[in-house]
């Protein structure tokens, strides 16, 4: 089983528990942050000659995997962090980032019930989706196999990311929900759904099987008690639920972790043998889970900064939110896990800077593809770009 269970992760998780307020009604609420106590720091500062020009502040948290440590009662799994900058500890909504945990808590019963899915249409269970024209097709298929409608879905409709997909419709078709980069993600609620019995009508309430399933995941995986997860509505109205910075890291590491993942409650014991997919599903369909030119995609398929010494997976969340699990290597024998939030939210740009900055620390960067090469007479000496990071 994975959890938390050293003494620095255990420093972590009390200091996330001291951030929760407990109201006498046993709610919880998040604490508000004022301009002097905001969990930001500086990642990176952008000089042009000399003068600061561009500073981008957020956090960020790596934790490498130290192995099974094993006492007289069982076997855990510790990470120790690699790079802490900002308050690791602060609870964020996780927001897209937890696509794989909506996914594993009914990912037995999905390839139950429909033998004729593949693995495509798996991945396509936990995207944020551009709505290419694949990704509706595979909607389209996934739909002809579990019998799931686009009409009883809950997400809010909206165009496409996809231009190809804008261009294929014309101006005249209205947004809808297939559309939605979490449509994938509510499809397989409501064919999970469909296949045990349930009411597809109260898909997006918490009190329902499937949102307890994966509350019981969250707080097994991270050691914490159920009552301490935060709770909010997404953007694509499902429940969703605050982690630390530190704690996402943790769970991205967790799945290429080379290390058995098991659950100690009954109702969530069979969701143990299904986890190690999701990593495997990420890497064998990295456009499934995104779409071209996304940073997630272009990091699992290594276009980014071209080969790494490691399988990278990755996903992108909303506001500026970016998780990525790096598997075994030479010097990291048991993985890494990294968290990104930028305080600004979510910039191409910026995020590849940094992923690029903690693989190169990390020595994982491979060598470069031919990049366009700079006219001789640009000048570009003068522009310095400094991160306020370290590996230790």
């Amino acid at each position: 089983m994975f959890n938390l269970e050293a003494a620095r992760i255990r420093k972590t998780i009390n200091a996330h528990i001291n951030h929760i307020t407990m109201t006498q009604t046993e709610t919880l609420i998040m604490p508000t942050a004022t301009g002097h106590d905001l969990p930001w720091q500086p990642i990176f500062t952008i000089e042009r000659s000399g003068r600061k020009e561009v500073t981008v502040y957020g956090i960020v948290a790596l934790v490498e995997g130290l192995g099974t440590i094993t006492s007289s009662t069982q076997s855990i799994s510790a990470v120790r962090p690699v790079v802490e900058l900002g308050d690791t500890s602060y609870q964020l909504w996780s927001r897209s980032l937890l696509k794989p945990w909506q996914l594993v808590q009914h990912l037995h019963i999905l390839k139950n019930h429909y033998p004729a899915l593949t693995d495509e249409h798996l991945a396509l269970f936990m995207a944020s989706h551009s709505a290419e024209p694949r990704h509706i097709e595979m909607l389209q298929e996934i739909i002809a196999i579990t019998g799931a409608n686009e009409d009883q879905l809950k997400c809010p409709a909206a165009a496409p990311l996809s231009s190809e997909t804008k261009e294929m419709i014309g101006e005249g078709e209205r947004a809808r929900r297939r559309y939605h980069n979490c449509s994938g993600k509510h499809i397989g609620y409501l064919s999970a759904i469909k296949a045990v019995g349930a009411n597809p009508e109260n898909y997006l309430q918490e009190s329902e099987a499937h949102h307890v399933r994966l509350r019981k995941i969250l707080a097994e995986l991270v050691e914490r008690p159920l009552a301490s997860l935060l709770s909010t509505t997404d953007g694509c109205q499902l429940p969703n639920y605050a982690l630390s910075v530190y704690e996402m890291a943790y769970l991205y590491q967790s799945l290429l972790s080379p290390l058995p993942v098991a659950f100690a409650d009954r109702q969530i014991e069979e969701c143990a043998a299904s986890y190690k997919q999701l990593g495997q599903l990420m890497l064998q369909h990295p456009r499934a889970i995104s779409g071209g030119g996304r940073v997630d995609y272009r990091l699992i398929s290594q276009d980014l900064f071209g080969p790494t010494f490691a399988p990278v997976v990755a996903k992108e969340g909303a506001d500026g939110l970016l998780g990525v699990g790096i598997g075994a290597s030479k010097r990291y024998p048991n993985g890494l896990g990294l968290c990104i939030k930028l305080s600004s939210g979510f910039d191409n740009r910026h995020m590849e800077l940094i992923a690029k900055e903690v693989l190169k620390k990390l020595e994982l960067i491979g060598p470069r593809k031919e990049m366009r090469k700079v006219p001789r007479e640009v000048k570009t000496d003068h522009i310095k770009t400094h991160f306020h990071f370290k590996v230790v």
